[in-house]
């Protein structure tokens, strides 16, 4: 049995989000249909604007009822059905809110559960290897319970919490980064450079 256990972040790490936000937003009239689709552009345009409550609503949309719009990031079911492939045990930990701050309750724990079944992730990891919590210091505490040897995330104040072990091997994905130049935590930006990364 392999010793490697590679845990993964969920939202804007398996997630991409730019499209869904992009529409969102064009559809709320927030942005211009020349507007790019960045995630982070259009939140720093909303907030520029005077609009954060906005931002909020279009949030809980993106996470609940219109995630199912939203696209895995190229390669990252590739890689899923890779580690099944070679017996590696792979687990997502994530941390996000149950419900919304702002807007129509909904459950955003499901939404995410769904996301996975619809696009296809659940034929490669079991749903005990699956994990959603509310705060990043439960998600923090999962992560070291269930013995990870690596962890990618997009968020590097995740990676730097003092509660993971010292022995966790960190990837923090950044798509739009420089490749890694050897630091800790490790950078990628894309998924086939995690394939590459874990020979997989």
């Amino acid at each position: 049995m392999s010793l490697l256990h590679i845990g993964s972040d969920f939202d804007n790490t398996i997630v991409c989000y730019d499209d869904i936000f992009f529409q969102l937003a064009f559809e709320e009239g927030l942005i211009p249909s020349d507007f790019p689709h960045d995630k982070v552009q259009i939140r720093d345009h909303l907030r520029a604007a005077g609009k954060e409550d906005r931002w909020t609503v279009i949030q809980g949309l993106a996470y609940g009822s219109r995630m199912c719009e939203a696209r895995a990031f190229p390669g990252a079911l590739e890689f899923f059905a890779a580690c099944k492939t070679l017996n590696l045990r792979v687990s997502i930990v994530s941390h996000r809110s149950r419900q919304p701050y702002a807007g129509e309750p909904y459950d955003l724990h499901a939404a995410a559960l769904a996301w996975l079944q619809n696009n296809r992730f659940l034929d490669y990891i079991s749903l005990d290897d699956v994990s959603f919590k509310v705060t990043r210091d439960e998600k923090v505490a999962r992560i070291t319970e269930i013995g990870c040897s690596h962890f990618i995330d997009d968020l590097p104040e995740v990676l730097s919490d003092p509660g993971l072990s010292a022995d966790l091997n960190r990837i923090l994905f950044d798509p739009e980064g420089q490749p890694s130049n050897g630091s800790s935590p490790r950078v990628v930006t894309s998924w086939a450079e995690l394939r590459a990364l874990f020979g997989v």
